[in-house]
């Protein structure tokens, strides 16, 4: 009857059409025309539960925290997808990962059906409803292949392979946290764990002391140790300058390779303090025993399963970090200006700290003499990105650096050896 009455009349076959449109696509914006953020996430979760299966949803990596959909912030999701999910920031299973506020929001669900799988469906949220990519294992073993994670989730798929391997490997929340921040877990922000926990246990501070940070240059484990030391460069307690990541600093007498920083601990009531420029060890050959690859070319721009790898070898060391860091200079700092000479504008730490190397220019670095041995990374970041940095412990500081620069916006990490990113 109804079929026959809509031949006979245009008029309510638009009628039922615009109904039909009320109905099931209009609902994820209100009457005023703005969206509904609440109808949103819940389509979000419903979708990923249809794809996975029903109650199967172990963890959440999501960006709504920071991206928007058409100028409208998504930080309301959170509780939606705790809600419908049963997933909490309190224990670990929901992750959120930073984003740029003009980002397109996307939640990424993750189920755990068997010990050796880890099935992610990616969703992303559009206005127009959920859009689904998945599901797929994407577990890490030993030679897996990253090629279909890339098809499927596109740009952000080594974010969330290695975010999420690494949540269900049980990496500590604070690294992982700190990780979330970076934009993905790689070994560079594990090293940065390791040279927290060194300046922690071997430069504690007193009530009159505190941290400044010198990341020369930045790179991935300065985005955890701006987490760990609770320092900014908005708080003068985080600066960088520009440095080759592979160049060893070589004086007349010595050759320093695989720089791990500066930490300066300074004391406001003497105004003096101290300063240690770190190594860092990447214990390759360990690596090499751990991954069970022998002699064999670790091909980083081909073989990405080996970040994922390398993330678990350092996991399983995370209490040792003696085994990585260590102090190749000292020096005593008996005054406030003696510090502002490693930190105020033209200041070169490493030359006043270890002494000149006259083969570096500022305007035209060259390399070393001495061949680099900085092992595995060669370089893992481009120039002016990536040798390990150099930290500072200091009350404070209101001058700033030449050629200090903010952390990178986006990630600038390469994959060793290569020049591609480590996240594709």
């Amino acid at each position: 009857m109804l079929t026959k009455i809509l031949k006979e009349n245009p008029m309510k076959q638009h009628a039922l059409l615009i109904l039909l449109l009320t109905v099931f696509i209009l609902p994820v914006t209100t009457r005023a025309g703005t969206l509904n953020i609440d109808t949103l996430g819940q389509q979000t979760v419903e979708a990923a539960q249809k794809a996975l299966a029903p109650n199967s949803v172990a963890a959440c990596l999501t960006n709504v925290g920071w991206a928007s959909i058409e100028t409208q912030p998504c930080n309301r999701l959170f509780d939606i997808f705790s809600g419908q999910a049963g997933i909490s920031l309190g224990r670990g299973s929901l992750i959120p990962v930073h984003a740029a506020w003009t980002d397109a929001p996307w939640a990424a669900f993750v189920a755990r059906p068997g010990p050796k799988e880890l099935v992610m469906v990616m969703v992303r949220i559009t206005a127009r409803g959920p859009v689904t990519a998945g599901p797929l294992n994407i577990r890490v073993e030993k030679g897996t292949d990253f090629s279909p994670f890339n098809k499927v989730f596109g740009k952000e798929a080594f974010a969330l392979v290695s975010l999420a391997n690494g949540w269900a490997d049980k990496v500590p929340f604070r690294l992982l946290a700190a990780s979330r921040f970076h934009g993905h877990l790689c070994c560079g922000v594990f090293t940065g764990f390791f040279i927290t926990r060194y300046i922690l246990a071997h430069f504690p501070l007193t009530g009159s002391q505190d941290y400044i940070y010198l990341g020369i240059p930045a790179w991935c484990q300065d985005d955890l140790i701006i987490a760990g030391l609770n320092l900014t460069p908005g708080k003068h307690g985080y600066y960088t300058m520009s440095y080759p990541w592979n160049r060893p600093w070589q004086t007349g007498q010595k050759t320093y390779d695989n720089l791990g920083g500066i930490v300066i601990r300074r004391d406001s009531k003497s105004s003096g303090g101290k300063a240690w420029v770190l190594a860092f060890d990447w214990q390759t050959k360990a690596f090499r025993k751990f991954a069970g690859i022998g002699k064999t070319s670790l091909d980083w721009k081909n073989q990405p399963w080996l970040h994922v790898m390398y993330n678990r070898f350092f996991a399983t060391r995370l209490d040792r970090p003696d085994d990585f860091v260590s102090v190749v200079a000292a020096r005593t700092l008996d005054t406030s200006e003696e510090i502002q000479t490693l930190i105020r504008l033209g200041a070169n730490p490493l030359e006043i700290l270890l002494g000149p190397d006259p083969n570096w220019s500022e305007s035209n670095p060259k390399p070393s003499n001495k061949k680099d041995n900085m092992m595995i990374f060669k370089p893992f970041m481009r120039e002016g990105f990536m040798p390990l940095p150099i930290a500072f412990i200091s009350t404070r500081s209101a001058d700033k650096v030449r050629n200090i620069a903010p952390i990178p916006a986006s990630c600038r990490c390469y994959a060793p050896g290569s020049d591609l990113p480590c996240f594709g």
